[in-house]
């Protein structure tokens, strides 16, 4: 069972309309192969010693390679223009996926917030992806802040991925 990761990531300024193409698949789902297809001639089924020996590779390891987690967004996913711009909540498995969320930050070419939080919140971050300069031209940069136990955004995606802010510890009698 994998450790679920609960991820909102927030293009800055933009229309749905104008970056669906970059996150839905044929299905109209959320995917991160839409950008970063799993190489063709990889193993994309059950994986054993057997098919890492025979072929150049699995899906699963250049999922984790290219995208930052092993599989496809699942769990929920919601995609909605507001007035900041496009929003994106889903869950990945193990990881925050880091390299797709930098494949659309280089696509799209608008400022990203990403905010995650793993399981259990052992951990939690607030990523920033930004153009040093408006006409985007200039240098990218990225930055991040690890969220503290029950800090506020700690709470809220804490709520995002459990329903509640916080778990209230039960005394055992």
């Amino acid at each position: 069972m994998p450790n679920h990761v609960i991820n909102e990531v927030i293009l800055h300024g933009t229309k749905l309309k104008d970056v669906q193409k970059h996150l839905l698949d044929h299905e109209g789902r959320l995917s991160f192969a839409v950008l970063l297809p799993l190489p063709l001639n990889y193993w994309s089924g059950s994986v054993g010693q057997k098919h890492e020996k025979a072929f150049p590779g699995t899906h699963l390891n250049a999922a984790t390679t290219m995208w930052g987690t092993k599989w496809d967004a699942y769990g929920g996913t919601t995609i909605q223009e507001t007035e900041s711009g496009v929003v994106i909540q889903f869950q990945s498995a193990w990881n925050h996926p880091r390299g797709w969320v930098c494949a659309l930050f280089n696509t799209v070419q608008c400022a990203i917030t990403a905010s995650w939080l793993s399981e259990g919140g052992a951990a939690a971050q607030i990523e920033h992806y930004k153009w040093d300069c408006p006409t985007m031209l200039g240098q990218p940069t990225w930055d991040f802040e690890t969220l503290n136990d029950g800090c506020a955004e700690h709470r809220r995606l804490h709520k995002l991925l459990w329903g509640v802010e916080e778990f209230t510890d039960v005394d055992e009698e």
